[in-house]
């Protein structure tokens, strides 16, 4: 912790004071300065310390910067702090305290309360503190200086007392440190050490990476090497020499192409493909019918099975599908043929097939029984045949006789 002397005589016959929190290293985030029964915290003057009437409250959020030129001793006014100086600025924030009934400190940083500039000390179980959540950019220290302001007196001869800090190395909350510091006036002071006496801080941890053999004082700054790495980040193991620590190999594919290919193998293993045509799911890159069948394994012919040219290893019809004649099968034979003619019974035509008979049918091809004949000697039409005399009589019917019915032997 470092208190120096900021400004002198800003009021008549005193000195401004700051106080510090001094870091190891930029990310380290000051959280809070406290006191309670288990730490104490006390500040004392010897004739108290100026509190400007022009302030507001009792830390530097109350103090505008803006409005020095009107009002110069508002820049020597005493307060709390983390970080900032006066009124936040986003993305700082304003600061945050707690006090007990009991002892309320924060009106000694407030001119109109009647505890302006009376001494402080927390000293009882509910405790109190100033102070910013983590995250928060007042906490962290000035990255030229590394130290983060938390207080500024003003007074006449040398503040005094004890002063505790939360300190979060490197920002990690989780490895937070509370260190006390005792002061004497002005100088930097260490834990637990004397006024103006300036202590070595850093790692002392033999077996960290950044253990300092000149350090006095452990800081909570050590850093370690990540398991199975030295401190420089090479591996402890690395049979392969392939920068991968032989305890962190990851066996497995590296062919991005491959259906198994995993990202974070560091070892080779056995890869798997897919088959040619199919993706790795076993679906085809190609399948422009949907049929499940790939583009380029399609066999085209006739897929339907009642075509006399149906081919069953056909898995795209082309539309050379060819169909028997209706009642035929595909080798032109009839389907139903009862009386083994040739045709078809659904194609059978009944009527009378003797070319003799007077009512013969050329287109007949079942004989139904109905033909019927011309009488002997005449035609169908039943016109003699032979009919010589033209009688109407057929010659072979003709009977000569006396045709004279006058005539004795008139033969009727």
């Amino acid at each position: 912790m470092t208190v120096e002397a900021h400004a002198t005589g800003g009021i008549p016959g005193t000195t401004t004071y700051r106080f510090y929190i001094d870091m190891n290293d930029e990310t380290d985030f000051l959280s809070s300065i406290f006191g309670n029964n288990e730490a104490p915290l006390e500040l004392t003057t010897p004739s108290g310390f100026h509190n400007e009437a022009f302030a507001s409250g009792s830390t530097a959020d109350g103090v505008n910067p803006a409005f020095f030129g009107f009002v110069p001793t508002l820049q020597y006014d005493s307060w709390v702090t983390i970080g900032i100086e006066g009124s936040p600025v986003p993305p700082a924030t304003a600061i945050s305290s707690v006090e007990s009934s009991a002892q309320p400190w924060l009106g000694s940083f407030n001119a109109i309360s009647p505890l302006a500039g009376q001494d402080i000390l927390i000293n009882d179980v509910t405790g109190g503190a100033w102070y910013v959540l983590n995250g928060t950019p007042n906490g962290l220290p000035n990255p030229t200086t590394l130290r983060t302001l938390f207080m500024q007196i003003t007074c006449a001869g040398e503040p005094s007392g004890t002063i505790n800090a939360q300190v979060f190395p490197l920002g990690v909350g989780a490895n937070q440190v509370q260190v006390s510091y005792t002061f004497n006036g002005p100088g930097t002071y260490t834990v637990g050490g004397g006024g103006g006496v300036t202590d070595v801080l850093g790692c002392t941890d033999g077996a960290a990476c950044n253990f300092d053999e000149a350090a006095t004082s452990d800081d909570g700054s050590c850093v370690f090497a990540d398991a199975g790495l030295d401190c420089d980040g090479n591996c402890l193991n690395d049979s392969d020499m392939d920068g991968v620590c032989d305890e962190f190999e990851v066996v497995g594919c590296s062919d991005a192409q491959a259906c198994n290919y995993d990202a974070e193998a560091t070892d080779e293993g056995a890869c798997t493909y897919a088959e040619t045509g199919y993706d790795c799911s076993g679906s085809c890159l190609n399948d422009a019918d949907l049929d499940g069948v790939c583009d380029e394994f399609e066999v085209g012919g006739c897929t339907d099975s009642l075509a006399c040219n149906y081919n069953g290893t056909a898995t795209d019809d082309d539309g050379s599908c060819s169909f028997a004649e209706m009642g035929y099968d595909c080798d032109g034979v009839c389907l139903n043929d009862a009386d083994g003619d040739g045709i078809c019974d659904e194609f059978e035509a009944g009527g009378c097939t003797d070319a003799a008979a007077c009512n013969y049918d050329g287109a007949a091809t079942d004989d139904n029984g109905t033909c019927f004949y011309a009488e002997t000697g005449y035609d169908c039409d039943g016109s003699c045949l032979a009919d010589a005399d033209g009688d109407g009589i057929c010659d072979e019917f003709e009977v000569a006789g006396c045709t004279d019915a006058a005539a004795c032997n008139y033969d009727s």
